[in-house]
């Protein structure tokens, strides 16, 4: 299959669309910011979540049920791709983004006032339960459509700078910004008001985002997907569609490219989860460690893979991403066995391993979307990494927080990095085997 040749952007594209560039810029990140805030927020307050939802005399039961429900969302998430990822690539790619937020914002704002299980008992779970899974489903096409048009809105020789930005930068800008909200919130009221009631106030500041960005995002063009399918049209560079069936016959035809989409995000969403929402729980529920250090921890983390973003991106544009990807890639492999230090209470300890192996971490966050993006043509890059976004996500990441803690519940939490390390070398197998193959798409 031809690769990079079939990719190149459409002629004056880039050119065209540099007035324009900013805004749409602002909209994806914002979009894709908000996505990872709305979702990481529950994240970040499980601890919290799980006595008022799910409560129990064990500590880590009420932990592992909110966390169940966490994982829950995610698998929501490929019947989403799978629904809205043809939609955009067919019909419109800005419908799709403005359906996203406009769901992700309003589960945000009816956690923050929907009763709890000392109300309405057991329904106060179930009740949550159906608001993660319409989140997921609602999510499982942004990751595609948004890293779809920003690889077609970079400029040739800066894609990964550019990518790096909008699926790095943006991404911890909302992550940031979920345990920025939750570090704020429990220093400026009591721990037993934060128990109580505190807890709801990030899930309302999230609401209220979603419609700033709602509002962005409809005050822009259709997206460059459309015009570059038109002039895809008419150069004969890629496919264009006229049914659903035809996109999944192509995807079939992908499947190769498909599993190491799928696989390049999987591992590093293990990681990610791991260190975003799986420690930080850990260290508040079941070591007691000061909550407004952990959030302030968790921040510092946190900013430092907002910085890293496009530093990272600018490197795999001068050594080529595929080099990058596979270099930092396999640094994850030893990050993953710093979780071993962390296996009793100790501030500092968590402190080590989320600033010293969180950095490693973020170095792969700046490049998996991007990475992920070259494995698919035009024609059906939108679904096919927002199905394999979505598969990975759900089966590596949402499992993620829930596997650590219950291998610990266990005495076993010494397999969960053996499990990190063997997924991470497998991605970048898969990953050379599908660039052998000749799918890569995108000027490497």
């Amino acid at each position: 299959m031809s690769s990079v040749s079939n990719a190149a952007a459409p002629p004056d594209l880039a050119k065209d669309e540099d007035p324009m560039r900013s805004k749409t810029t602002l909209g994806l990140m914002g979009g894709v910011a908000l996505e990872w805030y709305d979702w990481n927020i529950y994240g970040v307050m499980a601890s919290l979540l799980s006595p008022k939802f799910f409560p129990s005399h064990d500590p880590t039961v009420s932990l592992l049920a909110a966390f169940a429900v966490f994982g829950a969302g995610f698998f929501a998430r490929p019947i989403g791709a799978i629904i809205l990822g043809p939609v955009a690539d067919r019909i419109s790619h800005r419908g799709v983004m403005l359906l996203s937020v406009s769901a992700m914002a309003v589960c945000s704002l009816i956690i923050a006032v929907m009763p709890d299980y000392g109300t309405i008992g057991i329904w106060a779970g179930a009740l949550l339960l159906v608001i993660r899974l319409i989140q997921g489903l609602a999510t499982g096409a942004e990751a595609g459509v948004a890293n779809s048009i920003a690889s077609e809105l970079a400029k040739p020789g800066h894609e990964g700078r550019y990518m790096g930005l909008v699926s790095g930068t943006a991404i911890q800008i909302g992550i940031v910004g979920s345990s920025l909200v939750a570090l704020i919130v429990s220093l400026l009221i009591t721990k037993a008001d934060l128990e109580a009631w505190g807890w709801r106030i990030p899930f309302f500041i999230g609401g209220i985002l979603g419609f700033v960005v709602v509002y962005l995002r409809s005050h822009l063009p259709e997206t460059l997907m459309a015009k570059a399918h038109d002039a895809a049209s008419t150069t004969g560079d890629a496919k264009v569609h006229k049914s659903t069936a035809d996109v999944w016959k192509e995807l079939w035809d992908l499947r190769l490219a498909l599993a190491a989409v799928v696989l390049v995000i999987g591992s590093f969403q293990i990681a990610n989860y791991a260190w975003i929402t799986g420690l930080p729980n850990i260290a508040n529920s079941i070591f007691k460690e000061n909550s407004s250090l952990v959030f302030a921890i968790t921040v510092i983390m946190g900013v430092i893979w907002i910085i890293s973003g496009p530093i990272i991106g600018g490197l795999a544009d001068r050594i080529r991403a595929s080099r990058a990807f596979v270099i930092f890639r396999l640094m994850l492999v030893p990050a993953f066995f710093f979780l071993w230090l962390y296996t009793e209470p100790g501030i500092g300890r968590f402190a080590f391993v989320m600033i010293v192996g969180g950095t490693i971490v973020g170095f792969n966050m700046s490049l998996f979307q991007y990475i992920a993006v070259t494995l698919m043509p035009r024609s059906v890059r939108t679904t096919g990494v927002a199905l394999g976004y979505a598969l990975g996500v759900s089966i590596f990441g949402g499992t993620s927080p829930y596997l650590l803690v219950w291998l610990r519940q266990f005495d076993a939490a010494y397999l969960f990095p053996v499990y990190g390390a063997a997924v991470a070398v497998l991605s970048v197998v898969v990953y050379l085997l599908a660039r052998k193959k000749g799918h890569t798409y995108l000027a490497d």
